[in-house]
């Protein structure tokens, strides 16, 4: 990348609504003039086993009162179902050994999101999975910038100050985190669960060239970072890690004028050192979490996919990202930098995309680049996109919000990829989507059909809904007795004591 493409990227995370007159007429099954989800959530009591439940214990007393506003919309019924995933080969498969791929789109940082003009981050989630609005995205991927981690006051997690996408690292502090998580991420990543999708949470650092991912001050904050952010999501299956967004140098080729390959050799030593300095990364999130998906990027800004499969990372359920733009022009054909390690090894193509007035390396068309990602999806169709931006502002932009408002208008043409992507996501609707038992395997509870989401050999969704909440205690407790439960103990084996009884009832209570 030359510095303007530097300057470019900068600006890809751009806070200014971008106003376009030459976009093409927005897409009326794409109107955005919904209520935000918080608007439309209620709560409610709990009845049956819940409302009987004095136990006498802290602990269930707290899960009682932690119930999860449900949305009255039927967004929760629309979605995927998300068990966990296991790596097989280059393929990622769900419990039922179903291939999956997933396919979807990145938002903006969530604190981003609270101090800018734009709606809920829910909302954006909202109108990426609804159906209603042509939208079928399986994944959302959120980056997680410290310049708005620093930017939330840990006292009641609102934020201020000017925005800006990264700091010097070790500027935030673990507080800082703990509150970002709690009143930011937390949120968001719960309700990529209600409306039934998966999420990547990303660490992301992209723009400042002159850090170096041997800097001993950033090994100490991405250590900080996972050592946090892990365990909070280490009993979420729908929740995938992406290690560091960007990494950038050093690399093979990044003196100017140095020639650079990433097929040659002193590329391949730059992958070495990659690994050597960021295999402590990773081991630090699978100290915390052992089955959540692990994405690993790679130096230039995740351009080095290409020597994964060459030169794994040691640890289980790895996957390797590549990100690349329509106007990276070194990295064609896109089969021979990220097509041939997907062959291997799971890749995703966590950043893409184009939009024809952005500058190097973002500027594109429909009729070529997005032609050109099609056509490489189709052919190395293992490999799992999230474009890059499902936003107004943030570049490539898919949508106009001329008058900072609410409501967003999707953009199309040649020159932007909104409508683009819409249609791709809508045909593949039906493709490659995971399952807890294939649609067969369940157990009958009374008129409930339980299911078991993670393939752990417990059927912990006694409705069948595919998630468990405190529906499926109401109606494990009503049951208990049902032929389905008592000729099935060890389906029904929550407290791992040998029987089932309402010790079980307790623990998947807990367990909630």
């Amino acid at each position: 990348m030359t510095m303007n493409e530097h300057e470019i990227r900068r600006e890809r995370n751009s806070d200014e609504p971008t106003t376009r007159g030459d976009r093409s007429p927005p897409n009326a099954t794409d109107s955005d003039a919904v209520s935000s989800p918080e608007s439309s959530r209620t709560r409610h009591s709990r009845r049956g086993f819940l409302a009987m439940a004095g136990v006498g214990t802290a602990g269930v007393a707290a899960s009682v009162l932690a119930d999860p506003a449900r949305a009255a919309d039927g967004t929760a019924d629309r979605g995927i179902e998300t068990p966990w995933l296991e790596r097989d080969g280059n393929v990622l498969r769900d419990p039922t050994g179903n291939e999956v791929v997933l396919r979807g789109v990145n938002v903006i940082d969530p604190a981003r999101t609270a101090r800018s003009w734009r709606r809920p981050l829910s909302a954006t989630i909202d109108h990426a999975t609804d159906p209603n609005r042509n939208w079928y995205a399986r994944i959302i991927r959120i980056p997680v910038q410290t310049g708005d981690i620093v930017s939330v006051d840990t006292d009641d997690g609102s934020v201020s100050g000017e925005p800006q996408n990264e700091v010097d690292p070790g500027t935030f502090t673990k507080a800082q985190l703990e509150a970002y998580i709690e009143h930011h991420l937390r949120p968001v990543v719960e309700y990529c669960t209600e409306v039934g999708v998966y999420c990547i949470v990303d660490y992301h650092r992209h723009s400042d060239t002159s850090l170096e991912y041997t800097d001993p001050d950033l090994d100490e904050e991405v250590r900080l970072f996972w050592n946090t952010v892990a365990p909070e999501f280490a009993d979420d299956s729908h929740v995938l890690y992406e290690v560091y967004n960007e990494p950038i140098g050093p690399y093979a080729g990044q003196e100017p004028g140095e020639e650079y390959d990433v097929h040659g050799a002193d590329a391949e030593q730059t992958w070495l050192e990659w690994r050597e300095t960021a295999q402590p990364w990773v081991d630090t999130i699978r100290d915390h979490a052992e089955r959540n998906v692990v994405i690993i990027g790679s130096p230039r800004w995740s351009q080095y996919t290409y020597w994964a499969p060459h030169h794994e990372f040691n640890g289980e359920n790895l996957a390797y990202a590549g990100h690349v733009y329509a106007g990276h022009d070194g990295l064609r054909p896109l089969g021979d930098y990220f097509g041939e390690p997907s062959e291997q090894v799971p890749v995703f193509l966590t950043e893409f995309g184009y939009q024809g007035d952005a500058g190097t390396p973002l500027t594109g068309t429909t009729s070529e680049d997005g032609a050109a990602f099609e056509a490489f999806f189709d052919e190395y169709d293992t490999v799992h996109p999230q474009i890059w931006c499902f936003d107004p502002a943030w570049q490539p932009i898919m949508f106009d919000s001329a008058d900072d408002t609410q409501k967003w208008d999707l953009l199309g043409g040649e020159d932007y990829q909104g409508e683009w992507w819409q249609t791709y996501l809508a045909d593949r609707r039906t493709d490659d989507l995971p399952e807890t038992n294939g649609g067969s395997d369940s157990i009958a509870v009374g008129d409930y059909e339980a299911r078991d989401t993670d393939g752990d050999g417990r059927y912990e969704d006694i409705t069948g809904d595919g998630e468990t909440t405190h529906e499926d205690v109401d109606a494990f407790f009503e049951n208990l007795e049902s032929d389905g439960v008592q000729t099935n103990p060890d389906a029904f084996d929550f407290d791992g004591n040998g029987r089932t009884g309402f010790s079980d009832v307790i623990e998947l209570l807990r367990n909630v």
